[in-house]
Parts: C-alpha cells; structure tokens; sequence
C-alpha cells in the first residue's frame, strides 16, 4: 500500500550545483523512482531529504552573517 504523499510542495527548480530539486530536494532519479517505491523506501527517502533541507539550511544561515 502506498499512502506516502509526495514531498513535492510546487517549487520545482533543480540546483545545478547540487543537483537537488529547491522545493523538495530530491534528485530527478528520485523524483522518477517515487510512484514506484514502497512505503519503506519512501520512509527512507524522507529522512533523507530531511538531513538534505537541514544542510541547506546551515549553508543559507553562514551566507547571511
């Protein structure tokens, strides 16, 4: 059963140098690969973005001072 809603929030713009979309921060292999995942692989995705948006956070916070 695949309940898990897509972390896409509308904002689809990949970085360049990350190669992370800006909105939900998966790749573009990853964003192809979901309708077809489990909801454990969608779990694990998940945590992954989560320590993706956590590090652009960071990186954001040391450009602003």
């Amino acid at each position: 059963m695949r309940n898990l809603p897509s972390p896409c929030i509308s904002i689809c713009k990949l970085n360049k140098s990350t190669g992370f979309c800006d909105g939900c921060f998966r790749t573009t292999n990853e964003i192809a690969k979901w309708p077809s995942m489990s909801d454990a692989e969608r779990w694990s995705l998940l945590e992954k973005l989560r320590e993706r948006q956590g590090i652009k956070r960071r990186v954001n916070r040391r450009k602003q001072k």
